[in-house]
C-alpha cells in the first residue's frame, strides 16, 4: 500500500527549492534574482563598472596630456631660440660698444651704435606647470625689456661761456656722466616670477675723439661755474694736446656701463649692459700776444 506525502512536506521542499535557487548565478557569474513565484530576473552590470570601459575613458585624457607635453616643448624650444638670438645680437652690439671710437672707423659697426630690439615674449611661452623660466631667463627678459637712458658725455667748461666758443688745448676739462646715472629700484613680471630691478652707471669711458681715451669709475662730477679756473677734475678729466680747428670738431663719445642688479625667485645676480652717446666739441689754440 503506497504512502502519500502530506501537502504541507511538499510545500517546504518546493519553497527550500526556491530559496536556493535565489542565490544561484548564471555561468558568466552575472548575477540572478528569483522570487517565491519561481520567476527569474538577470541583472546585468552597468557598462561604467567594467575596468575595460574606465581604460577606455582615460585614453583621451592621456591623449591631451601628451599634446599638451608637446606644446610645451615647442615653446620652451622657442623660447630658447629667441633669447640665444637676441644675445648674439647684444654681444655684437656690446662687442660694437666697447670698441666705438669715433675718431676712427668702425668695421662692422658702422655709426654709433644702437642696442637691439629684445623679443616680445609673451606669457604662452611659458603657459603649464613645468614650463616655467629660470631666474636667468627672467633676468635676461626683464633687462631686455628695461630701456636704459643713454648719458650724454658732459664736457665742462662749456664752450658756449666763452667768447671763442671752444675748449681750448691745453686747459683741463672735467669729464662726467650728464643724463640719468641710475634707474630703479623697478618691478616686473616674467611669466608669473617677479624680478626687481635696480641699475646704475658703474663706470664711463670716453673716447675723446683725437685718439685717446679716459675711463672713470662712477659717473664723474659735473662742472660748475663754482670751480675755480684751471682746477682740474678730482675724478675724471682731460687735457687736448691739439686742436681740432680749424678743419672739424672733435666727436666726443661716452660709453656709460650700467650695471644692472636683478633679484628674482631667491636668486640675484648682475647684467652689465653698454649705452653710448656722443657730443661735437670744437677745439682751439688761444695765442697771447706779447708787445
Amino acid at each position: 500500500m503506497r504512502h502519500m506525502k502530506p501537502p504541507t512536506a511538499l510545500a517546504i521542499i518546493a519553497g527550500l527549492a526556491i530559496a536556493a535557487s535565489a542565490h544561484l548565478a548564471s555561468a558568466d557569474e552575472t548575477p540572478v534574482t528569483c522570487t517565491r513565484t519561481r520567476s527569474c530576473t538577470v541583472t546585468a552590470k552597468s557598462p561604467a563598472d567594467e575596468g575595460t570601459n574606465s581604460a577606455a575613458h582615460s585614453r583621451p585624457n592621456v591623449r591631451q596630456e601628451a599634446d599638451n607635453e608637446g606644446r610645451l616643448l615647442e615653446a620652451s624650444k622657442k623660447l630658447s631660440a629667441e633669447l640665444a638670438e637676441y644675445n648674439r645680437r647684444l654681444a655684437d652690439y656690446n662687442r660694437c660698444v666697447l670698441t666705438f671710437d669715433p675718431s676712427l672707423n668702425n668695421p662692422g659697426c658702422g655709426s654709433a651704435p644702437t642696442p637691439p630690439i629684445p623679443p616680445q615674449f609673451s606669457s604662452t611661452n611659458f603657459s603649464g606647470p613645468g614650463n616655467q623660466p629660470t631666474a636667468d631667463q627672467v633676468a635676461a627678459i626683464a633687462v631686455a625689456r628695461l630701456q636704459l637712458p643713454k648719458v650724454a658725455p658732459g664736457i665742462g667748461p662749456s664752450p658756449d661761456i666763452n667768447p671763442w666758443k671752444m675748449a681750448a688745448v691745453g686747459y683741463p676739462l672735467w669729464l662726467w656722466g650728464d643724463g640719468p646715472t641710475q634707474v630703479g629700484p623697478i618691478s616686473d613680471s616674467v611669466a608669473g616670477l617677479s624680478v626687481s630691478l635696480e641699475a646704475v652707471v658703474s663706470s664711463l669711458t670716453f673716447r675723446m675723439g683725437d685718439g685717446h681715451t679716459v675711463t672713470c669709475a662712477g659717473s664723474g662730477h659735473a662742472w660748475t661755474i663754482a670751480v675755480q679756473p684751471g682746477t682740474e677734475s678730482p675724478s675724471c678729466g682731460y687735457t687736448y694736446p691739439k686742436p681740432s680747428l680749424p678743419d672739424k670738431t672733435y666727436t666726443v663719445a661716452a660709453i656709460a656701463n650700467w650695471a644692472v642688479t636683478w633679484t628674482s625667485n631667491g636668486q640675484s645676480g648682475v647684467i652689465n649692459v653698454p649705452v653710448v652717446d656722443t657730443a661735437e666739441l670744437p677745439v682751439g689754440e688761444l695765442r697771447v700776444l706779447v708787445r
